[in-house]
């Protein structure tokens, strides 16, 4: 059963973690902010500056909805968390001038394939 909808208001039902809409939307403009960068980054392309705003957006307003909560840990939160990890040390690299291997940006488009069905898209 996919997530359907925040954590700041999680519930469970049935054992699954529900959600309201904001923390929804955030955790899927991550995943589809994160996937058009993997993919680009995976084949060796650059990722724009506007991609790289927007991925340090989502990235920040899913860390905001996973919160530090650690009660409603289960596969699908495990997921989001692994997700947002991602980013963020994709991210950290790109501030500190590194370069971003592709076997991270496939990580990261693994990742996203990880959630894709917990988020019903």
């Amino acid at each position: 059963m996919p997530l359907v909808t925040s954590l700041t208001q999680s519930s469970r039902i049935d054992g699954e973690v529900v959600f309201v809409p904001h923390a929804q939307a955030a955790f899927k403009e991550l995943y589809l902010v994160s996937g058009a960068a993997a993919q680009l980054g995976a084949h060796g392309m650059q990722v724009q500056e506007a991609q790289w705003e927007a991925l340090a957006r989502a990235a920040r307003q899913a860390s905001a909805a996973l919160g530090a909560r650690d009660d409603s840990e289960n596969d699908a939160m495990a997921a989001f968390r692994r997700l947002a990890r991602l980013c963020d040390d994709l991210l950290d690299r790109r501030a500190m001038g590194h370069a971003c291997p592709s076997i991270l940006w496939r990580d990261l488009a693994r990742a996203g394939r990880d959630i894709y069905e917990q988020l019903g898209a």
